[in-house]
């Protein structure tokens, strides 16, 4: 198949058998179709397209979805390239899994094929080749600000990442921690009209990923230091002045994951838990100086690890455990407390399972609806479901 390749509509909707609630199942192929990573737009601004990757060529590639018609079309016909996110999916060729973003004012997608970035015009199919990395440079995911002009990501040595994940695939156990703090980790900026491109951060004997431009300011980059057993998971970056930090009030015996920018900018949010509990947790937010930290708290046994993302209101959260696992669930934060209401079940993960199958909730850009993955039908597929 190639670049404008159509398939009819896969769609197909039924009543969720916990709530009732209408789900629609988006896309139906016998290999994995998922959407971005939850905290990338996986709808275009104007709520027309869904953008998702599939499997269903024989190689990773990118496709839209028209939400008014049901009709896909592939975007990229890309090489046979390493494309897996290791240590989070398995071996995949193609468009770098898990890495694509919206830009460009949401006209455009961006994604690698190998160390090659890429944009490709959602509408036109016109693609465009803005950068080529290092082949010593593994890249990670891209991120683009509010207005799509800026995008952001990671690098990691591709030397040791590519030795140590054949291993792993060939069976050898999962290294630890100290293993991927021995890369040495970059933050590229890029402008995404022109494609220029600056390196704003170099770290040695550091894991940096999940790199997040802030919504409004460039300079403000969020990012984390991965697999760190230290707590300073989260950490900020102004790249006018070089100056990066963690963000205070990371305490100890606590952890975070999944961090990410409010829409306005002003916040930081997370999820979170203590060390050795896997009963309790918290979802949340911080100012961007660390002095206030607004926590809100659950129990769930043996279910403290979930994605968290927040509604455009900016108040309320979706999430794809907590209140009952395997399922999505509205998260009203309310003195102190996360109070859940189901949607729907989406049956689907376990922890460590490949990265693919996560649900990883986000919102279309009027908040409405809820665009998550699901595995439970064999393989990956992308389901839609309303908020209220």
């Amino acid at each position: 198949m190639t670049v404008g390749a159509i398939f009819p509509p896969e769609w197909r909707t039924d009543r969720d058998s916990q709530t009732g609630r209408a789900v629609t199942q988006l896309t139906n192929s016998p290999a994995e179709d998922y959407h971005p990573y939850f905290y990338n737009p996986a709808v275009t601004w104007d709520g027309r397209y869904l953008l998702f990757f599939s499997e269903r060529t024989g190689l990773s590639n990118l496709f839209r979805l028209d939400l008014r018609s049901g009709e896909i079309v592939q975007l990229t016909d890309v090489r046979p390239a390493r494309a897996e996110y290791w240590p989070f999916t398995a071996a995949v060729r193609g468009a770098g899994a898990c890495l694509a973003a919206i830009g460009s004012g949401g006209r455009e997608a961006f994604y690698f094929e190998g160390v090659e970035l890429w944009g490709v015009e959602i509408e036109t199919l016109r693609a465009r080749r803005l950068l080529t990395l290092p082949l010593e440079r593994r890249p990670s995911i891209l991120h683009a600000d509010a207005d799509g002009k800026t995008l952001v990501f990671a690098t990691w040595d591709e030397s040791l990442f590519m030795e140590r994940s054949q291993r792993a695939y060939a069976g050898e156990q999962f290294p630890d921690d100290r293993f991927f703090q021995e890369t040495t980790s970059t933050i590229i900026r890029l402008d995404a009209a022109t494609g220029y491109a600056e390196e704003i951060l170099r770290q040695d004997r550091f894991w940096i990923n999940h790199v997040l431009v802030n919504p409004h300011d460039r300079d403000l980059v969020l990012f984390c230091h991965e697999y760190s057993v230290m707590p300073d998971r989260m950490w900020l970056l102004n790249a006018a002045t070089g100056e990066f930090a963690p963000l205070p009030g990371q305490g100890e015996g606590e952890w975070y994951q999944h961090e990410f920018w409010s829409v306005d900018g002003q916040r930081v949010c997370f999820h979170g838990g203590r060390s050795g509990d896997e009963a309790h947790g918290f979802c949340g937010w911080c100012s961007l100086d660390g002095a206030e930290y607004h926590k809100f708290d659950h129990v769930t046994p043996d279910r403290a690890y979930a994605h968290y993302n927040l509604h455009p209101d900016g108040t309320t959260m979706v999430t794809d455990g907590e209140a009952q696992p395997g399922c999505i669930s509205k998260v009203r934060l309310h003195r102190g407390r996360q109070e859940f209401a189901v949607l729907c079940r989406h049956a689907s993960y376990r922890f460590g399972d490949d990265q693919r199958c996560h649900p990883h909730p986000s919102f279309t850009p009027d908040g409405s609806r809820v665009i998550f993955t699901s595995n439970k039908t064999g393989t990956s597929n992308v389901y839609l479901t309303d908020w209220e």
